[in-house]
């Protein structure tokens, strides 16, 4: 991927190939075609700033890690989302949250260091969380773009295995993390793994009336409730 900088503006603008272009313009990214562009600007006024080079090797481990870890879990612990020691567990959580979100930061300052965040909270259904706008990342390549939407749960996939390993009396108090890892990874609601496989389909997130994207939410997060307490019931059932 290559940046670029308009001649006598402040617009950032990266090349996704030779025929897909996304304009960065404040807090706000257009993407456009190079033909539409064309007609917008001249491209001779474009100032080559970097180039920045994909990384599939990344991503890919991210996702062994992420993924071996959930099966690891499921082998050694019976999972829930409720018990007597929701308390523990929630700071426990708090901690892992911090760790999420810097992993986020990490990663996307690695791969480029002039890049920005903003850290916020909304509701995800009824689950309050905080976040960390990585809209920078639109500027860089897929596969590195994936990582950082997939750096929170590699960070507290990590913290799991060492628990898994060296401290296994913390095991009774991780299920929320591990809750916290599905919601995040599963490409339902509208979180890390949704926008992960949206990047790795070269697809940008677009903009919805607020009535929309609630309601949406409320169904995605309504769904991942069920599915998080269906997987909860299983070993139950099973026995």
């Amino acid at each position: 991927m290559k940046i670029y900088k308009l001649k006598d503006c402040n617009y950032s603008i990266a090349s996704y190939d030779e025929e897909t272009f996304l304009i960065k313009n404040g807090d706000a990214f257009y993407k456009i075609e190079k033909k539409l562009l064309n007609k917008v600007i001249n491209i001779n006024d474009l100032i080559f700033i970097r180039e920045i080079k994909d990384n599939i090797i990344i991503t890919i481990s991210m996702i062994f890690t992420i993924l071996f870890t959930i099966c690891r879990y499921f082998y050694f612990v019976e999972f829930t989302i409720l018990d007597r020691n929701f308390l523990y567990a929630n700071l426990i959580l708090l901690g892992n949250i911090f760790l999420h979100e810097s992993g986020h930061i990490l990663f996307l300052k690695m791969f480029d260091r002039n890049s920005k965040f903003k850290v916020g909270f909304k509701f995800i259904f009824i689950y309050p969380a905080f976040y960390v706008d990585t809209s920078d990342s639109y500027f860089l390549p897929k596969y590195k773009r994936t990582a950082v939407y997939l750096a929170g749960n590699f960070m507290n996939c990590l913290y799991l295995l060492i628990c898994l390993q060296f401290f296994p009396y913390l095991n009774s108090y991780n299920y929320l993390v591990m809750s916290a890892i599905l919601v995040n990874f599963l490409p339902i609601v509208k979180s890390d793994g949704y926008y992960a496989l949206m990047a790795l389909r070269n697809k940008h997130g677009y903009a919805q009336s607020k009535i929309k994207s609630i309601f949406e939410d409320f169904i995605r997060g309504l769904i991942m409730f069920l599915f998080l307490l269906g997987i909860s019931k299983i070993k139950a059932f099973v026995q």
